[in-house]
């Protein structure tokens, strides 16, 4: 079965859920169940404007305020901890614009105190923020539209690109940490790579999203074309470089995936500023001053010659670090790479030497343990590795020869002065403190609000939850018989917190590209998956007409993981898939039926089901259509209007049902006389303690 990287367009909109739903819920939960529970989890936390909200009391209206205030505070600390960064990496450029060198300014290093970045980090970026002013760096995803030979990407083609990058825009140009990491199609035609080279004006624009690709965290024309240009022979291959132009960038990703060296030295001539620091193979612990050192870290001594030629010299700062350092913390370390030790590659022994003969050092330090020599090499803020574990006899016994750098070349550090980095430093200091005071504060009015409410907190929730999961049988019963809602969170703790994305099915793929014939047969001949039924599904409410034969085709069909493609369907479509004979009596693998997706949705929805024989159950685990109409009574301080019809339809009540017709009650007892208005049955004879769980977010 062909191997696809994803189904793109699914793809796509799962993670702009996903984006939407981390920043909405309190807490870090995952996986399929995640799809049904966002119904709830959307109660309070971005369904509506907490400013329209009505409130009992002045203190719980002031209080929610504060709380909401410092809850997109929260969801924007991320940011306000860049802009703290920010005042140094600032400074930092100014002073390498002024010519200081690194060594200059990495005296100022022991200052700082780190604040989630090191002040290596932090130096690192203001060198890549001034290299990055010499590139064209987009975050408009509408570009893609403007690109041509995309479609040797797996999953892009002229059809859909267009549904993928208004999907894209869903980011909003921030991932939050998502990301989509894209492949090439397995089978690519030429004409697709010469088409790469057609995007004259943006050949070299990089575009930041969350999409990568090999290597690369951004793609571009000339990244695509690097990545796929071994798919021409080398004359083709020449003559293709010589009508463009290509920057380090480019030719780093195409030295990280492996390109012969007899490619690499064509590429190499048609590359502008050679010299120049690649940006975008920068990472925490791997950061490269020029090609020679990725070179020296892929073990690549060709290649160092050839850049040698070129004037390009891998890097040898004493004290900072080394080239033998880069290519020291990137030989092999686990075991299994030594299993055969006669066909071991004899690469990294040839860079090892290559350097030594150049002149090169390590950083390390050798020390006797049980009489034995040991010597672990380590650059300032870098990898280590223990010369204990590499295998290979040889480049062990090599290890041992490699003269390590003395003391004399640490850098001397300076103490606080008036310079700018110095500073800069103490700004950053009194900017913390600010954040900190003012995330205290926001601890302080979360507790006082939920003081107010008479909510448990995240903690004591889940220490609940765990203690009755550890200690008893019929964990969904007992935490149901406690208030519904904790069944939905231990689900919810329960999920897988990463998503696959990786799929291998042909039948997603026949979807994927309009073969709804050959899925028609599939899926008549074939039992599909649980994430081949969800991705079927997810497409049935985008395309009723073209897939609702597929999906009503199934064999021993599977029950999705949940039903939140129907939270937002409007009437036309429910009276679609009515005419194409979908079967409204559908349950997830929770065994909750469509009324729990669809409740919060219109008047229109609820009555549509109803008037077709559906009806709310409330006699599964977990919160039901009730639960939620009556959360959001209470989140919003107003009745919704889908109550009267959903109440007509439940003969009697459980005790969650109560409770929240309690805290309706305590908090807004107009709202809880029209409730009782509807049905007589609600009203409250005896005290009913108020629920003190809830899914919308406090956090």
């Amino acid at each position: 079965m062909k191997k696809l990287t994803i189904f793109l367009i699914v793809a796509v909109v799962f993670l702009a859920y996903v984006y939407h739903t981390k920043n909405d819920s309190n807490s870090e939960n995952g996986g399929s169940s995640k799809i049904e529970s966002s119904l709830v989890q959307s109660i309070g936390s971005g369904a509506f404007s907490y400013q329209s909200k009505k409130f009992a009391t002045k203190k719980l209206q002031k209080l929610t305020i504060a709380n909401e205030q410092c809850k997109e505070r929260n969801l924007d600390f991320s940011s306000q901890i860049q802009n703290i960064h920010q005042v140094l990496i600032q400074a930092l450029e100014f002073e390498l614009k002024q010519g200081k060198s690194e060594r200059d300014l990495l005296a100022y290093s022991n200052q700082y105190k780190t604040f989630y970045d090191g002040y290596d980090d932090l130096l690192l970026q203001a060198k890549v923020n001034i290299e990055k002013e010499k590139y064209n760096y987009t975050s408009s995803v509408d570009i893609l539209s403007d690109w041509n030979g995309l479609s040797v990407i797996n999953g892009f083609s002229s059809l859909n690109i267009p549904i993928i990058v208004q999907e894209l825009k869903a980011f909003g140009g921030r991932s939050n940490g998502l990301s989509l990491k894209l492949e090439l199609e397995s089978d690519i035609n030429k004409s697709d790579i010469y088409d790469l080279l057609e995007n004259s004006e943006n050949f070299n624009t990089y575009l930041e999203s969350p999409l990568g690709i090999s290597g690369s965290p951004v793609i571009s024309p000339s990244i695509l074309f690097v990545l796929t240009a071994t798919q021409l022979d080398i004359d083709e291959f020449e003559q293709a470089v010589s009508l463009q132009t290509f920057t380090v960038n480019d030719v780093a990703i195409a030295i990280i995936n492996n390109m012969p060296i007899e490619y690499l030295k064509l590429l190499v001539t048609q590359t502008k500023s050679i010299e120049d620091m690649p940006l975008i193979v920068q990472g925490r612990y791997d950061s490269y001053e020029s090609l020679a050192d990725i070179a020296a870290s892929t073990h690549n001594v060709e290649l160092l010659k050839l850049l040698d030629r070129h004037g390009i010299q891998a890097t040898n700062e004493p004290g900072i670090i080394t080239a033998m350092d880069i290519a020291i913390m990137n030989l092999p370390s686990k075991a299994n790479a030594y299993q055969n030790v006669e066909s071991f590659p004899s690469k990294y022994l040839d860079t090892l030497n290559y350097l030594n003969l150049n002149g090169y050092k390590a950083h390390g330090m050798a020390y006797q343990n049980n009489n034995e020599a040991v010597v672990s090499f380590a650059a300032p803020n870098r990898r280590n590795l223990q010369i204990t574990n590499v295998l290979d006899p040889k480049l062990r016994d090599y290890l041992y020869q490699i003269e390590l750098i003395d003391g004399s070349y640490n850098i001397h550090q300076l103490p606080p002065d008036n310079s700018l980095v110095s500073n800069a430093i103490e700004t950053m200091e009194m900017r913390k403190v600010a954040l900190n005071d003012k995330s205290k504060s926001c601890e302080s009015i979360r507790e006082e609000l939920l003081t107010e409410e008479g909510f448990a907190d995240h903690r004591e929730t889940y220490d609940l939850i765990n203690e009755i999961k550890n200690n008893e049988e019929y964990i969904a019963e007992r935490l149901h018989e406690i208030d519904p809602v904790l069944v939905n969170l231990w689900r919810d703790s329960n999920a897988i917190n990463r998503v696959s994305l990786e799929i291998d099915s042909n039948f997603i793929s026949l979807i994927r590209e309009g073969n709804y014939q050959q899925a028609l047969d599939y899926s008549a001949s074939k039992p599909l998956t649980t994430q081949e039924t969800d991705t079927l599904l997810i497409s049935l409410v985008q395309n009723i007409e073209d897939i609702a034969p597929i999906w009503n085709a199934r064999v021993s069909p599977k029950p999705p993981s949940g039903l939140f493609a129907f939270r937002y369907l409007d009437a036309e479509k429910w009276e679609l898939l009515k005419n194409e004979g979908f079967d409204f009596s559908i349950k997830d693998k929770f065994g909750n039926g469509i009324f729990l997706p669809s409740v919060l949705n219109s008047t229109t929805a609820v009555e549509f089901l109803l008037d077709n024989g559906l009806k709310p159950e409330i006699e599964r685990l977990g919160l039901d259509a009730l639960d939620l109409l009556l959360e959001e009574t209470y989140e919003k301080g107003r009745l919704n209007p889908n109550l009267g019809q959903v109440l007509n339809e439940i003969k009697s009540f459980e005790p969650n049902h109560y409770s929240r017709v309690a805290r309706i009650k305590k908090f807004f007892p107009s709202e809880y006389e029209k409730l009782i208005k509807i049905n007589k049955n609600l009203e409250l004879v005896d005290e009913v303690k108020i629920n003190r769980f809830r899914l919308s977010a406090l956090y």
